[in-house]
């Protein structure tokens, strides 16, 4: 009789001896790396199409993309203009040739 369920050998156990299911620890494992555009595109599409049919991973990438997302609109410190002329005239003495 067929089973529903992957093969055991596809399966592994965390330290508090939950079981996971090896594809999820490989998406949620390349999370970040997924989410900054930092996976060849054969890993990118094995890792959607996991998404795809893992609801509980889906929410997983869903929620940290969001919270990128919050991040990096919320968390942006203007640079004072003194400081931004202090460095461009740092880098164009550094382009000076001796």
């Amino acid at each position: 009789m067929e089973s529903d369920q992957p093969h055991s050998a596809e399966w592994s156990s965390l330290p508090d001896r939950r079981l996971v299911y090896e594809p999820c620890q490989e998406a949620i494992a390349t999370l970040y790396t997924f989410l900054d555009g930092e996976l060849t595109p054969e890993r990118r599409d094995t890792i959607r199409h996991h998404l795809d049919e893992c609801a509980p991973c889906f929410e997983a990438f869903g929620f940290e993309a969001e919270l990128k997302a919050l991040i990096a609109r919320k968390c942006r410190d203007e640079v004072p203009a003194p400081l931004r002329r202090r460095v461009a005239e740092a880098l164009r003495a550094e382009d000076v040739p001796s």
